[in-house]
């Protein structure tokens, strides 16, 4: 099982740990610091972050890095599916289109609209970047 943080310095800190031949209960000791710095810490994903390493470390888990996702929405757009957001297939066959958020492909996970931040900025610039063009009858 693998378990998914967003600490970056606490998954550096992870690896760095995981290196060491050394047993399970001193790798978890090298942790204090973040014990420190996450005790008066209002921001209750850290501490989750922190036990849910130490879990891991005692359970034999895999710990990764996860990024945070971002949706791009379509203001102004609504259709039957509700709010319209920037989507694409999940096997990358096609480009990007805009669905509805309750779209029954979107709940079975053959459709994201969820992106990482730099493709977020990506097709945020390419959205502005659109044109209007005449149409001839």
């Amino acid at each position: 099982m693998t378990v998914k943080i967003l600490d970056k310095e606490l998954f550096k800190m992870y690896q760095t740990v995981m290196g060491e031949n050394i047993s399970d209960w001193k790798r978890i000791a090298k942790f204090y610091k973040f014990i420190d710095k996450y005790v008066d810490d209002e921001t209750i994903s850290n501490r989750d972050d922190l036990a849910s390493v130490i879990d891991a470390i005692l359970n034999h888990k895999t710990v990764k890095l996860s990024a945070p996702m971002y949706r791009l929405k379509m203001n102004g757009m609504v259709g039957n599916d509700g709010q319209q957001y920037v989507s694409r297939r999940v096997d990358d066959r096609g480009g990007y289109f805009i669905c509805g958020v309750r779209n029954p492909r979107v709940d079975r996970g053959a459709i994201t609209q969820q992106f990482t931040r730099d493709e977020a900025e990506f097709l945020k610039d390419l959205l502005n970047n659109s044109s209007i063009q005449s149409v001839e009858e």
